[in-house]
């Protein structure tokens, strides 16, 4: 049972073998093990991993690497960096604007040295915040935000695309939001959270990897890995969650300032839909085959017979399917201080905890299945963010910052849904003051992960990963640009 490769079509001798010892259908396909396969596809989607926390939102927030739980910037960004901040408004504030990500990066394989780059699609995430001060003790906003997003995009011909070739995750969140003064010192804030989250995964079935007979894969009867014969896309619809967010500011002194916030876990719960299409293998017969008194000419392609089999009809093994699975956004919890050192210079640091380990476990039940388990050991992660703010003139305010994010998958979990690792990013921005209370706000941001070794392949169903499976070594970068415009009302 040998392969023949002539020019770009391959060719077997293992066709007539299989055709002759099937019983029922041509190439009896394991429904059982197949559909396990392809329903645990979904369980893929939720690793998220501390890449897909984004920037804290806000343009002036940006360019200050993210911090503001002591000192919130003035355009009602307070509402997603603490709830409490929106006491610190003047009067009231409408801010809008968008962050455009551009990922870049590789994967090099170990033994090869082939070099794989990721397809550079920039992704835009828009931000909406709006503030007043209702009362001389009171105020009120409402917030849009995009805490959790972001979109990976491999090449079709790239290894790991049987892992995932493309990954997209938006969450917004919806914060209407409450602040009051409990004291000259003491402000305290707080407000719902309406979560709407949609996911969706992209990636190709490998023949080697499907049973051609119980028991034995294709790749045994001489199909080479890395076979591509259908194409996979997952798209949920909009799933909704509730949740949480406090924080707290106290003024210690006029130049020193201590703020924090807690931001609710949100559980949501997913539909979808798996489609499933057909993907030419480019393989042929090299001999007549003849089956039940049928006859397979030479040089029918494989796809021919397959596509006879009816795998993508209604009732085929890949026919569209329904599932259902949940995922919980994250926890976080955060704390900062702001000190005034000069009346032109501002020094702010925070800290962040984010409770990823709560991907210890994946749990997706595909309709008419049995649910499926796929162990994650994610664990908890911390940010540290500094920033420092620069009034150069009345008109203009200077911006810098610098982030160190911990990375919360464990080696074992490094794929190309997100080859994700610590990362050190850098930030610059300004404010300017247009006149008539409008500020242009503008930023950018450098992201620099360290290189990490990773897997392009799944274990098998039911079986938990390890680092045995890692082959190579991804390397990621990214840039980013954020700009709003604020209207002080």
């Amino acid at each position: 049972m040998g392969i023949f490769i002539f020019g770009t079509k391959q060719t077997f001798t293992w066709l007539e073998y299989i055709m002759r010892t099937s019983r029922g259908p041509m190439l009896p396909w394991n429904r059982k093990r197949l559909l396990a396969g392809i329903c645990s596809l979904l369980l893929s989607l939720p690793v998220f991993g501390q890449g897909f926390s984004l920037n804290p939102p806000g343009t002036c927030t940006l360019g200050r690497g993210g911090t503001g739980v002591a000192q919130p910037c003035a355009d009602g960004s307070a509402i997603a960096l603490n709830p409490a901040g929106l006491m610190l408004l003047p009067q009231g504030a409408i801010a809008s604007g968008a962050t455009l990500y551009l990922s870049r990066g590789s994967f090099t394989d170990d033994y090869t040295q082939q070099e794989t780059r990721l397809d550079e699609q920039p992704v835009l995430v828009p931000h909406l915040f709006a503030g007043i001060q209702a009362a001389p003790k009171l105020a009120v906003g409402f917030g849009a935000y995009t805490p959790y997003g972001l979109e990976i995009r491999w090449p079709r011909t790239f290894a790991g695309s049987f892992v995932s070739y493309r990954t997209r995750v938006q969450t917004t969140y919806l914060q209407p939001t409450l602040a009051y003064q409990l004291s000259p010192r003491v402000m305290v804030g707080a407000g719902p959270i309406l979560a709407v989250s949609t996911i969706g995964l992209w990636q190709q079935l490998d023949l080697a990897q499907q049973e051609a007979l119980p028991g034995v894969p294709f790749a045994a009867l001489g199909i080479p890995l890395g076979t591509s014969f259908a194409n996979v896309k997952m798209e949920s619809n909009e799933a909704y969650g509730l949740g949480g967010h406090v924080g707290m500011l106290f003024q210690v002194t006029d130049r020193f300032r201590i703020g924090l916030r807690y931001l609710s876990a949100i559980k949501l719960n997913y539909t979808g839909t798996i489609r499933f299409s057909p993907l030419a293998t480019g393989i042929v017969i090299p001999a007549q085959v003849e089956l039940s008194g049928q006859t397979i000419p030479a040089g029918t392609p494989l796809d021919v017979v397959l596509a006879s089999l009816g795998l993508f009809g209604p009732q085929g093994p890949l026919a569209d399917r329904e599932a259902e699975t949940e995922l919980t956004m994250p926890a976080q919890f955060a704390a900062g201080f702001s000190w005034q050192a000069t009346l032109e210079l501002t020094l702010l640091f925070d800290y962040q905890w984010t409770g990823w380990s709560a991907f210890e476990r994946l749990t997706i039940q595909p309709k008419g299945g049995s649910p499926i388990v796929r162990i994650q050991d994610y664990r908890n992660t911390y940010t540290l963010r500094t920033g420092l703010l620069f009034q150069a003139s009345s008109i203009l305010e200077v911006r810098l910052g610098y982030i160190y994010a911990q990375g919360a998958a464990p080696s074992k979990t490094v794929t190309p849904l997100l080859p994700e690792a610590n990362r050190n990013l850098v930030t610059l921005g300004t404010g300017w003051r247009l006149g008539h209370g409008v500020t242009l706000d503008i930023a950018y941001q450098y992201v620099r992960q360290d290189d990490r070794r990773g897997r392009v392949v799944d274990p098998a169903p039911g079986t938990e990963p390890t680092p045995a499976l890692n082959s190579g070594l991804y390397q990621i970068s990214a840039h980013v640009a954020s700009v709003t415009v604020s209207v002080l009302l």
